[in-house]
């Protein structure tokens, strides 16, 4: 019911999204990478740290309510994006930790930008 994609910038740096089924996109990668090994690596630790409720910290500014995704040594993962309502970012966290696990990965990386960018909105 989720999936992690891996993209390839204009800048030639690999970055994830966590997709859900609905086709939400509830967590993006903290960092982007030169090497697609060092991308998948991230999403090794997302699902790795994504099954403990501590290691989400819910937060809110002007724009609204967002969360991020923490390992064990207080590093950045993964951020997600504004929220309107908090029971919203409750929920999108809620499916991150059931779900995660065994998502599946779909590469992109080799599309290029453009095609990348269709295959995101077309989903």
């Amino acid at each position: 019911m989720a999936k992690f994609q891996i993209i390839k910038d204009f800048d030639n740096k690999y970055h994830f999204n966590l997709k859900l089924k609905s086709g939400d996109i509830v967590l993006r990668s903290s960092d982007r990478t030169t090497a697609k090994i060092a991308c998948e690596k991230q999403i090794d630790l997302v699902r790795a740290n994504s099954k403990f409720a501590h290691r989400f910290s819910r937060q809110s500014d002007e724009q609204g309510s967002y969360f991020i995704l923490k390992d064990a040594d207080n590093q950045v993962l993964g951020r997600s994006g504004y929220y309107t309502y908090w029971l919203d970012m409750e929920r999108s966290i809620a499916a991150i930790r059931s779900y995660t696990h065994d998502a599946e990965l779909e590469d992109l990386s080799s599309l290029t930008v453009k095609e990348a960018q269709l295959d995101l909105i077309t989903e």
